[in-house]
């Protein structure tokens, strides 16, 4: 079996080579070379074809998102999977990379077995991408339908759950809470927080301002879920990723 071939790029030496020593130690991993700096890392993308890059945000020279914009350069088939890991958590970090086009972002501390699985599987989809040019095509219909079955299950799950909390049906912001959760659970998954603009796109698909949207979830989750001991209704955000994470944990 060829092993998946990772590139790690990390100013702390320290702390990358005592990843790259837990990597190697499953059999299906080869850690290929260690960079210092994002000048360094394109060089290695360039001279060792990894499959996969570990990619730190603040990093001398030219940083994660430097690299991440030479990406955006590569072909399909030349360009490797990015995770990024940071210890910075704010949202425009996130978002920056993930519209360059990193695959994952995790925050540090971060556990090696997750590093491990998310390499696997965001390897295995790479893979599975780069195809001939008819299976490509057959492969974007298939995906295309098996998005709307995956959709029709996340509304089927996100329903189970909003009733549980004691949202109602019949009211607007229900339809639209539903929406939001399909729309972003798979950003959620991956960064742990909503996009920023998921409420304009479901303004924009049901053709009314946001505030209307923002309101109507607001009411829906006035008259349905009980307040905290203080008293207190959580947040429309709150309620959201309170429901993802049921869907991810549950099912």
């Amino acid at each position: 079996m060829s092993k998946i071939r990772i590139l790690i790029a990390d100013d702390n030496l320290l702390a990358a080579q005592t990843l790259r020593d837990n990597l190697n130690e499953y059999d299906d991993f080869e850690v290929t070379n260690i960079a210092q700096d994002g000048f360094e890392a394109i060089e290695l993308i360039e001279k060792d074809s990894p499959d996969v890059v570990l990619l730190d945000i603040i990093m001398p020279k030219l940083d994660g998102i430097g690299v991440l914009e030479y990406a955006g350069t590569l072909t399909k088939e030349s360009r490797p999977v990015f995770i990024v890991f940071s210890a910075i958590s704010q949202e425009i970090y996130i978002s920056r990379a993930m519209n360059l086009g990193a695959n994952y972002y995790i925050i540090k501390p971060f556990d090696e077995s997750v590093i491990a699985t998310r390499v696997r599987q965001l390897y295995s989809d790479s893979e599975r991408a780069q195809i001939g040019k008819s299976q490509y095509t057959y492969k974007i219909r298939n995906n295309y339908k098996q998005k709307n079955q995956s959709d029709n299950e996340l509304k089927l799950l996100a329903t189970k759950y909003m009733r549980e909390c004691g949202l109602k049906a019949h009211m607007t912001g229900y339809s639209y809470i539903r929406d939001i959760i399909t729309a972003a659970f798979d950003y959620y998954c991956k960064t742990g927080s909503l996009p920023k603009g998921v409420y304009r796109t479901i303004a924009e698909k049901n053709g009314v301002p946001v505030q209307k949207v923002e309101r109507a979830i607001r009411n829906c989750i006035e008259k349905g879920i009980d307040g905290s001991e203080e008293g207190k209704k959580p947040t429309n955000s709150q309620v959201l990723c309170q429901i993802i994470d049921k869907i991810r944990k549950n099912n």
